[in-house]
């Protein structure tokens, strides 16, 4: 193959840098829908909480496409309160990893329930209405609630302000994360969490009994602090039997929105700024995306009692908490396997940025 001599000018090399060469590429986490949920669901307008009862009679009720919007499927201007139902089952059911349900994009707000209970909601209803028309839904099931060898019931409450309603557009499906594989201990599911600052709640041996539960990961917006922004604290206990002493050990947090400081039975182990370097982000902004790993110094896990995590989140707008996973602890080998699916080669783009950022 032919190839010409082409000078190009600095500007031109920087675009041509961007686009082309190779650098540090962050991917979103990996989701397997296991069973896909598109295609008709019950649909009714109107608003009555008799309808999350996941025996409802919805015989009569329209059956519409999803996703779609509502106005595409025969309900031309209408705005206001509407209802999905959708009964299933899951064959193949994986009892050893976390469930979620994945519903594209709602608009403009809605509450989702799985088996008449509410596992999650996106926006606000009125009158303190606030749309979340171009989010993607991503709802945690809790394990508990899940019939595995029977039908399940999801209920979705939408709400429509204007122009098109409805779960309008993506996935929809109950989905696993692939990455769970690299952990060793998978730590989703509830922790404890308080909104508020106190560096006491760091500690091993702080009582967190009176704490809320919140389920990890997911954004704390979807499970009733819509609109809370600033510090917020989760705490974990645990207990692992795996590890031999002297193995390297790292705690994988996912994704946090925006910062964190992460503790260990009761010593720092971590804080995203220490990962700017490593290539998670690259300057101040971007902090929210980078996937949280800390190495776990020798000596400070307990291989035979309680271990306690605790972590300190403070958010200054949009969403927040650790909202992304994988969440648990891994060996070297996945972590370094973890590492290499996520970041691509280093090129000469990541050197000027890190020349930069010193």
């Amino acid at each position: 193959m032919k190839t010409r001599n082409v000078q190009i000018g600095g500007t031109a090399l920087l675009v041509l840098v961007i686009l082309t060469g190779p650098f540090s590429k962050l991917r979103a986490e990996d989701l397997r829908i296991i069973h896909n949920l598109s295609g008709y669901w019950k649909f009714s307008i109107g608003d009555n909480e008799e309808w999350i009862d996941p025996e409802f009679d919805d015989s009569d009720w329209d059956e519409i496409h999803v996703p779609d919007s509502w106005e595409k499927e025969g309900y031309d201007d209408y705005n206001g309160y509407a209802w999905y139902r959708k009964r299933f089952r899951i064959t193949n059911f994986p009892h050893n990893q976390q469930l979620y349900l994945v519903l594209g994009k709602i608009d403009d707000c809605d509450e989702v329930y799985f088996n008449g209970k509410l596992i999650g909601k996106t926006g606000s209803f009125p009158p303190y209405f606030l749309t979340a028309y171009n989010q993607k839904r991503k709802y945690p099931i809790p394990r508990e609630i899940i019939n595995p060898d029977g039908y399940n019931q999801i209920v979705v409450r939408v709400y429509d302000s204007y122009v098109n309603g409805g779960i309008v557009y993506g996935k929809v499906g109950i989905c696993v994360d692939e990455d769970t594989k690299y952990l060793k201990l998978d730590l989703a599911g509830t922790w404890k969490f308080k909104t508020g600052n106190n560096f006491s709640w760091r500690s091993e041996n702080y009582d967190d009994e009176d704490w809320n539960d919140i389920f990890v990961p997911a954004t704390w917006e979807l499970q009733g602090y819509e609109t809370y922004d600033g510090y917020a604290w989760y705490r974990k206990e645990f207990r692992i039997s795996f590890s031999p002493p002297g193995e390297a050990l790292y705690l994988s947090l996912g994704k946090i929105d925006d910062y964190d400081v992460v503790y260990l039975n009761g010593k720092e182990i971590g804080e995203v700024f220490d990962l700017e370097k490593d290539g998670e982000y690259r300057r101040r902004g971007g902090e929210y995306n980078a996937r949280r790993i800390y190495e776990i110094p020798k000596g400070i896990l307990s291989r035979n009692g309680t271990n306690t995590i605790a972590i300190q989140v403070y958010d200054h707008h949009g969403l927040g908490g650790v909202y992304e996973g994988p969440v648990g602890i891994m060996d070297k080998d996945n972590y370094m396997d973890y590492k290499r699916k996520y970041h691509k080669n280093r090129g000469f783009w990541d050197y000027i940025f890190d020349a930069f950022s010193n």
